[in-house]
């Protein structure tokens, strides 16, 4: 099937034949541990539509989809059972196979299946199978000293409290929940500093020296209709960068308001797009988080600089039927 559908760069909506040959990787840590159960439950139902269904656990980091790779070469279709930091890990595997993805949403966020409207109903998922309608969507790369070729993420980079947030959680061992996310927020709230960054964007110079929380985004979606950057869409071949200057206590109090109330921050930020931005940090080393995950186990140095470009081609999404209206309203835009 992979053979069948050459890149088409300029089509946001293409069509698939209904995929019969379905690889499924749930995470076994993500949504309290109940993932397994899903998958199963999914392998069942596509069974009894006449499927080939292979199940898999996934990997904690991207070299070991490596071991897996035959099995998405040999899909049509590839089932997430878990969180965003799942996905991330499989951006580029599944960009090189053409293998059009879906996610069924497990983790703490899972910002990616929601922001596509999929849920944990089976029958959302053999409806989208039956339509076979895919979004071409791209995403992000991130390169740069110290850091081995290109890293992917999908919805966001940033360094601010939730990047210490998730520093702090990162060595955790076990399902996660939102109390942890609470408790160890809290932690970073009071040993908050922001960055001090320059940043320039496809080679002009946008910031310099200024301190504050910074995000660099590729999807718009972020901690619950929060809308740090609203312009951030991955159907655009392009990377949406945020600047808060003089990020303040008061601003991460605003945002934890705003989230708990699931409505925009509307805080005074600035943004730039383009598809390659450039992050030099300055003063102290600092972490980094990307799509939720602390991003390497390892601060970035000070006088370090990271790259964030789009990729050069994007992935294919299997949407939900519902969806279908909304995309189609969207291409025409």
């Amino acid at each position: 099937m992979n053979d069948i559908f050459p890149f088409q760069s300029d089509q946001l909506i293409i069509k698939i034949p209904s995929p019969n040959n379905i690889l499924i990787i749930y995470n076994p840590i993500s949504s309290a541990g109940n993932t397994e159960a899903l998958a199963k439950c999914l392998e069942m139902e596509l069974s009894c539509q006449g499927k080939s269904v292979v199940v898999r656990t996934s990997e904690k980091k991207m070299k070991g989809y490596s071991r897996v790779k035959d099995d998405i070469v040999k899909s049509d279709l590839v089932v997430v059972v878990g969180g965003d930091g799942t996905i991330r890990k499989l951006l580029d595997i599944i960009n090189k196979t053409a293998t059009p993805l879906y996610a069924i949403p497990g983790g703490n966020e899972s910002l990616f299946a929601r922001s596509y409207e999929m849920s944990t109903n089976a029958q959302d998922l053999l409806e989208a199978i039956a339509t076979g309608t895919c979004l071409q969507q791209f995403y992000g790369l991130i390169s740069g000293q110290g850091i081995q070729g290109e890293k992917p993420f999908f919805h966001m980079a940033s360094m601010g409290l939730d990047s210490l947030t998730v520093k702090n959680i990162g060595k955790r061992k076990g399902p996660l929940n939102d109390s942890i996310y609470v408790w160890h927020g809290l932690r970073a709230l009071c040993a908050l500093h922001h960055p001090t960054v320059s940043v320039s964007v496809d080679g002009e110079p946008v910031i310099d020296h200024g301190s504050g929380y910074i995000i660099v985004a590729n999807n718009s979606a972020y901690a619950r209709n929060l809308q740090l950057v609203p312009s951030a869409n991955p159907s655009k071949s392009e990377l949406v960068v945020g600047f808060l200057p003089g990020a303040k206590h008061q601003h991460e109090l605003v945002k934890a308001m705003k989230i708990l109330q699931r409505k925009p921050a509307n805080l005074p930020m600035q943004y730039y797009s383009g598809k390659k931005i450039a992050c030099t940090l300055h003063d102290k080393s600092y972490p980094l988080q990307v799509d939720g995950d602390y991003f390497r186990n390892r601060d970035i140095d000070a006088g370090s600089t990271v790259e964030f470009n789009i990729s050069a081609r994007p992935i294919r999404v299997l949407i939900p039927s519902s969806l279908n209206s909304k995309a189609l309203q969207a291409a025409n835009q």
